[in-house]
């Protein structure tokens, strides 16, 4: 089968951190035998260093990759988002239709969208064209937050997602909160998204401290994402006044969406900015070092999917502590692979890393508990893949009856 896989966030050489768990779903559902073309659309952008994203001005056309090509189609990304959002939606679904007809020979049996905005809306039109059926990934805060907010774009994503042959939930979680949208839930299937066991394993800890030149003396509390408001950092700063100190730091590893500054405020307004550092984005092949080296992983966000993280701290036999929302507590057992606590809740979230950190066995415990229980119940990218082919399958074979 030949399929069309569309995702505006998929990382490229000048921006490696961008959806890198999308390159690996990608990337396993080739490795299960399938004919695939990725088309990764990017907004036009001035070559100026003043602008975020210029280097996608000197992404070409189409790349090769030992396993399928990879297309860089432009369309306008409206700024400012808060009032322009749904013209993105417009904008790709034109620009990208009408490259993907001149382009991508011969047609595909089916188009998979990574996200349901704006990828699922935007190739909407272009299935009902080629006469191919359309499945849509949906990854969390689309469908549990932008969806409900009764805007123009919530509208847009609920088109789409009726649009659609197939929806895959990354959690039971997210689900229920796209069948509550009126979505058929006949057509929402749970695919969790995987993890590499192999890559993603304990490196030891002073080992990978030595490699990343981090200090082999100190607790290493470590976030891993984007700095932006729905992943709760402004209230792990909060929480860190009562965790950091000579013996224990917080880094901060990610891309910059908007609030580093901020937070580099609020920690010298507390007097804990010596203690916490932010390292800006990382090549996604040292997580496992970054993972490894630390004791703790924290993720205090406000909404989520299913995030990989906590499956790669897991798989890396560190303990997580996290907020109870979206499809973390599907990935988690509270108390025996690490802990979960209510989201915006600064107080409790340090309570429970300091328990952590008091207890070097207990974290030992819990790590080894963690990896375990990853492997128990098939939580890889191989099996993530099966499950989508399959998806794929079904629908093809429908479509010929």
């Amino acid at each position: 089968m030949k399929v069309l896989e569309a995702c505006q966030e998929f990382p490229n050489r000048y921006y490696p951190q961008l959806g890198t768990f999308i390159k690996q779903s990608i990337d396993s559902i080739a490795d299960q035998g399938v004919d695939i073309t990725v088309i990764s659309p990017k907004p036009f952008v001035l070559p100026f260093s003043t602008f975020p994203y210029h280097n996608f001005f000197k992404l070409p056309q189409i790349e090769h990759t030992e396993k399928y090509d990879l297309h860089y189609p432009r369309y306008i990304y409206a700024v400012p988002k808060k009032y322009f959002y749904p013209v993105t939606g417009i904008s790709y679904s034109h620009f990208v239709s009408e490259y993907a007809i001149k382009n991508i020979k011969p047609e595909p049996d089916l188009i998979h969208a990574h996200f349901s905005y704006p990828d699922g809306y935007g190739m909407m039109k272009l299935a009902k064209k080629w006469k191919v059926p359309l499945v849509i990934s949906a990854l969390g805060t689309i469908e549990r937050k932008v969806a409900y907010e009764g805007s123009y774009t919530s509208r847009q994503i609920i088109e789409a997602m009726n649009s659609s042959d197939r929806i895959l939930s990354v959690s039971e979680d997210l689900k229920l909160h796209i069948v509550n949208l009126g979505i058929d839930k006949n057509k929402v299937h749970v695919v969790p998204n995987g993890v590499d066991t192999e890559k993603f394993k304990p490196a030891g800890k002073a080992h990978a401290r030595n490699l990343l030149n981090l200090p082999q003396d100190k607790n290493i509390v470590l976030f891993v994402g984007a700095l932006r408001k729905i992943k709760g950092v402004d209230y792990l700063i909060e929480a860190a006044r009562n965790f950091v100190n000579r013996d224990t730091d917080l880094f901060m590893v990610g891309r910059d969406d908007g609030l580093r500054k901020s937070l580099e405020k609020r920690a010298r307004e507390l007097k804990i900015a010596d203690f916490i550092k932010f390292t800006g984005p990382v090549n996604h092949e040292d997580i496992p070092l970054w993972i490894s080296a630390s004791d703790i992983l924290v993720l205090p966000s406000l909404s989520e999917g299913r995030p990989n993280v906590v499956l790669e701290a897991l798989a890396c036999e560190v303990p997580v502590v996290a907020t109870n929302v979206g499809g973390i507590p599907e990935l988690m057992v509270n108390g025996e692979t690490g802990y979960l606590v209510p989201a915006k809740s600064p107080g409790e979230l340090s309570g429970k890393i300091n328990k952590l950190l008091e207890d070097r066995n207990r974290r030992e415990k819990m790590g080894k508990l963690g990896r375990k229980s990853i492997i128990q119940r098939g939580l890889t990218w191989e099996a993530h893949a099966k499950m989508t082919v399959n998806i794929y399958s079904e629908l093809l074979e429908k479509s010929l009856e």
